[in-house]
């Protein structure tokens, strides 16, 4: 039946897209459990993603979703690494808050206290930071959906279209509040100056503490660290 894969989810919209491919693809093969953070809950869900997340991992055992928001601060069911019920711990995308609480060891949310048990358990963690790189060097990264307020006539189309009750009129122009945006793109369909986009790109700069992090969470027991979700299917090969 393959192996038993938990995915642990935070809140980074660098590489999620891409990590949610190759977690598919995985999932066809192998039985996967999501947990996420809250902030990973609410980015998956701005994307536009709770969807395929809940295709991914359809229920029954060993192929659910968890949230920060359902298993509160106790977090019971990380239990299942401690007794190494799993054969590895992925957690793509990473953001550079959830590395820093790794190497300081810090577990106190659904996903740092997944990657405590792994390694009290010794399950085998695969970790894809979203800060990859040397102090200074810039990553490419996206948006979510959001308003260029140059082209916005403030027309209110899209408020009225939106249903999550995500866009609002602030001065004029329309605002989305993301965290109540579910990513359906009804606002860009429904937009008629292409005021709405996502998915734009834009580059930022990984910091010095950032790197030192990651240097020293490549140098924690049971962690291996990864450049990109793309490079996933291989290291779980090498545990086979």
């Amino acid at each position: 039946m393959g192996l038993r894969l938990g995915w642990a989810i935070t809140g980074a919209a660098h590489l999620l897209v891409e990590t949610f491919k190759v977690m598919r693809e995985l999932s066809e093969e192998h039985r996967v459990s999501a947990f996420l953070s809250e902030a990973g809950e609410e980015v998956v869900r701005m994307f536009g993603l709770w969807r395929d997340l809940k295709e991914i991992c359809p229920g029954g055992h060993y192929r659910e979703v968890f949230t920060q928001r359902e298993e509160g601060a106790s977090c019971p069911i990380v239990g299942r690494f401690a007794m190494g019920k799993y054969d590895a711990l992925i957690v793509s995308p990473t953001t550079s808050n959830t590395v820093a609480k790794i190497v300081h060891g810090i577990a106190d949310t659904l996903v740092t206290n997944a990657v405590a048990q792994a390694g009290k358990g010794g399950v085998p963690v695969l970790i894809v930071p979203c800060d990859y790189g040397e102090p200074g060097e810039t990553i490419e990264t996206v948006t979510p959906y959001m308003v260029d307020r140059g082209r916005c006539t403030g027309c209110g189309r899209c408020v009225d279209a939106c249903p999550n009750d995500a866009i609002e009129l602030v001065d004029g122009r329309a605002f989305i509040r993301l965290i109540k945006c579910e990513g359906c793109g009804t606002c860009e369909e429904t937009c008629p100056e292409d005021a709405i986009k996502g998915g734009t790109t834009y580059e930022m700069r990984i910091r010095e503490v950032d790197a030192r992090n990651l240097d020293r969470l490549k140098r924690m027991e049971g962690v291996r660290v990864l450049r990109h979700p793309n490079e996933i299917p291989r290291a779980l090969g090498d545990l086979r």
